[in-house]
């Protein structure tokens, strides 16, 4: 067995070099048919920039707080 793949080894490294490329090659699909589109992130940063650190959105953290929004 070993002595046909000594005879044989350039078409092995041809393989794994294809399967390397196919390898990447469908890595890179999967990402850019996955990914987040730049619309949605942009929208999602403006959502989170309009809330407080702890999520609440600041028409409704003088509420949460008791009233006062001033800091102590």
């Amino acid at each position: 067995m070993f002595s046909y793949i000594k005879r044989h080894w350039p078409v092995y490294v041809i393989l794994t070099l294809i399967a390397i490329a196919l390898g990447f090659g469908a890595a890179y699909i999967v990402g850019a048919k996955g990914s987040t589109p730049a619309s949605a992130i942009s929208e999602e940063v403006e959502q989170e920039q309009s809330t407080g650190a702890d999520g609440i959105p600041e028409s409704e953290q003088a509420i949460v707080d008791g009233g006062s929004s001033s800091s102590e």
